[in-house]
């Protein structure tokens, strides 16, 4: 099927005999696309079967633009990496669009945030498999960053962990013992969605609206107005120490730490990865997530990483759950598995 294929004789063993044919896996079988929609700008990948990264873009395009804009302005992106790297369109196993929001098993959407219909909910998915005649899966966007920590990230030296991801929204994914926990309706990390005291969702609170916010109260307060602050502003200010910002980051870095102690707890599983837009903020924030998580009287002691791959975790989910699916199509077409 050419999914194994020859690279040349190897060496004879010691009592001598015919040199053995080397055989390798063929990480151009198939390749697959990656498409996240979990930022501002949705984020288009290609890679092989063996999850490397081949051509990444971000799609410049304004989320009020119109649907019709949006879905043609990602298949020309599309299309376009695939021209350039010249794989012809039989050979695009798959594409999986990572998106926010709960996704059963047969790829129904069972809930999305409006928040995030802007993109979700433009019929997306359908357009692109009937434009390049190649199936989509749908994926959840933390459970696809989970997967990618797992297999390619510090998640490789460990069994278990917790994903938390916050930025736009607040997220979470589990995988137990190498295996992803969805639970009984595929909402089993849904950290944004927990009720605090206030009666409040936890991902209005310490996402970046309320995180925005926050810092505008505490401005307010000190008698200072800032009718311009955004996410970017408020990284600059974090990383060079401004004061007031730094104030805010801890208040939230303390309700996420406490929030994240009991998901830990409950789980009992103790290693953590933190990522989405907020690792790039100053250290104020994670040194207060620390400080909460690592009180001398609780009983657990959680530890906590900023994501090495960063913006990449999903991509390479998507990339490791797609070589899945279609090595698993296409192996299991033989009867054997």
């Amino acid at each position: 099927m050419g999914i194994i294929e020859e690279g040349g004789e190897g060496e004879s063993s010691k009592k001598g005999g015919r040199k053995p044919i080397m055989l390798y896996f063929n990480k151009k079988y198939r390749y697959i696309a990656s498409l996240e929609l979990s930022y501002k700008q949705p984020v288009c990948a290609i890679g092989d079967l063996k999850c490397n990264i081949l051509s990444l873009k971000k799609i410049d395009i304004d989320r009020s633009a119109s649907p019709e804009s949006k879905k043609e302005s990602v298949s020309l992106a599309l299309g376009g990496m695939l021209e350039d790297l010249h794989i012809p369109p039989d050979k695009l196993g798959l594409i999986v669009i990572s998106q926010p929001g709960q996704i059963g098993k047969d790829n129904e959407v069972l809930y999305i945030d409006e928040l995030h219909h802007s993109w979700t909910n433009i019929g997306l998915k359908e357009y692109l498999q009937e434009n390049f005649k190649t199936p989509v899966l749908l994926g959840n966007d933390v459970r696809m960053s989970a997967i990618g920590e797992m297999n390619m990230g510090y998640g490789k030296q460990i069994e278990s962990l917790i994903y938390v991801s916050c930025g736009i929204g607040l997220g979470s994914s589990v995988i137990y013992k190498g295996q992803l926990f969805e639970g009984c309706n595929y909402a089993a990390g849904e950290l944004g969605t927990f009720l605090t005291a206030d009666g409040r969702r936890l991902g209005e609170i310490v996402s970046m609206e309320g995180l925005l916010k926050r810092i505008a109260g505490i401005y307010a307060e000190n008698g200072r107005s800032e009718d311009d602050l955004n996410f970017e502003e408020i990284v600059r200010k974090s990383l060079a120490g401004e004061e007031l910002v730094n104030q805010g980051l801890k208040e939230v870095g303390r309700i996420l730490g406490q929030a994240i102690y009991n998901y830990c707890v409950m789980f009992d599983i103790p290693n953590v990865i933190f990522g989405g837009d907020y690792i790039r903020l100053g250290p104020a924030l994670f040194e207060s997530i620390e400080e909460t998580v690592g009180q001398s009287f609780l009983p657990m002691r959680p530890k906590i990483q900023k994501s090495g791959l960063r913006e990449a975790s999903g991509i390479f989910g998507s990339f490791v759950t797609g070589k899945n699916v279609i090595l698993q199509k296409e192996i299991g077409s033989l009867g054997i598995i």
